[in-house]
């Protein structure tokens, strides 16, 4: 039987090809943490990428969040994946994107142990995902000309960042619309409307005949009921994402009918709870979306194979390598345009460039 032997944490700054910016920061670069679990002969990578704003971390609490699980799982079996994320819970109650790290580092190593890639381990629903491209809060001239050179790449889905000024916002999205016509747009404000300043901003986009597939969490993460108002009357789908962070959140979404959809990510509910959030939107009939911090090739990855060995997903987010200037890893998921194909290889099918470490 395999176990845990050890866990260490090496912190990675990933330069962005250009500054990402959204209604709640600005990143030039983005800090990770790349976790290395030890088994044997086998070795699991996981990653945990935090956003302050989002689960309240950094690369320091990260850090120290690593080196308690290690503590803690040091002699655990691999098959206990499920038992680990109970104890990681529990240690780590405020840790996130620690915890998703280290799952993911354990999932990983336990299914180079069963020599199986991850997407076939959960399911093996598919091998390959179309996802959309994120264009950030920029000049609505510069928007033009990425969703130019994307589009003509094969993109047929725009996540459009907005929230910060609802006049250029609006011309952001029209002039996106207008270089990617025959295109969608998935419009997020990251929590920085008002309910009926949304609602509102979705019905001129669509005025002007504009394609909006969901608004993603467009008010503040605790306005449930500012959330529902918008998927009421905005006619379009409401998907949370900050708000939905953990099983318990999206039971409390289901409750009050605040969304009609859920954007799950990894570093937000870790590897098990994005498999329970999955199981509860089904349940309730509430829409997937599969979405991404700005993780390496290790986080994508994760994400690409829950998303592939479930086939419970429909909308796609997963665009951090088209962010991200320079890769600290070989190997994972692979792109062609759009689409997102899941390496074969046993476990994520990631190797990590010492050098980057």
């Amino acid at each position: 039987m395999h176990r845990i032997e050890r866990i260490s944490a090496h912190s990675v700054d990933l330069p962005l090809r250009e500054p990402f910016e959204t209604a709640q920061r600005r990143a030039t670069t983005s800090p990770t943490v790349v976790v290395e679990l030890v088994s044997g002969d086998v070795i699991g990578y996981g990653e945990a990428t935090p956003v302050k704003y989002v689960t309240g971390e950094n690369i320091e609490s990260v850090q120290h969040d690593v080196a308690a699980a290690a503590e803690a799982l040091t002699g655990a079996p691999l098959n206990e994946y499920r038992l680990a994320s109970r104890k990681l819970a529990e240690i780590l109650p405020y840790g996130k994107s620690a915890r998703a790290g280290v799952e993911m580092a354990i999932l990983d190593a336990f299914c180079k142990v069963l020599r199986v890639p991850m997407y076939a381990f959960l399911g093996g629903a598919a091998i390959r995902i179309e996802t959309d491209v994120t264009i950030p809060i920029c000049p609505p001239e510069h928007a033009a000309e990425l969703a130019t050179e994307l589009a003509a790449k094969g993109f047929r889905q725009f996540k459009v960042k907005v929230g910060k000024d609802q006049a250029e916002d609006l011309e952001r999205v029209r002039r996106t619309a207008e270089a990617a016509p025959q295109c969608v747009f998935n419009i997020d404000a990251n929590q920085g409307f008002e309910p009926q300043q949304a609602v509102d901003f979705v019905r001129k986009l669509q005025s002007v005949g504009i394609q909006v597939q969901l608004v993603e969490q467009p008010v503040h993460a605790s306005d449930l009921e500012g959330m529902r108002y918008v998927a009421e009357h905005a006619g379009v789908p409401v998907f949370a994402d900050e708000a939905a962070q953990t099983p318990a959140d999206v039971i409390d979404i289901v409750r009050c009918g605040a969304a009609n959809g859920v954007n799950v990510k990894i570093q937000k509910a870790g590897m098990v709870g994005a498999l329970e959030i999955k199981s509860i939107c089904r349940a309730a009939g509430l829409g997937l979306m599969f979405g991404c911090m700005l993780e390496s090739k290790i986080g994508q990855s994760a994400a690409a194979h829950i998303a592939c060995g479930t086939g419970a997903f429909t909308v796609f987010d997963l665009d951090s390598d088209l962010l991200i200037a320079n890769q600290p890893v070989k190997g994972g998921v692979e792109r062609h345009g759009p689409t997102l194909r899941v390496s074969d290889r046993p476990g994520l099918g990631c190797e990590i460039l010492k050098s980057a470490l």
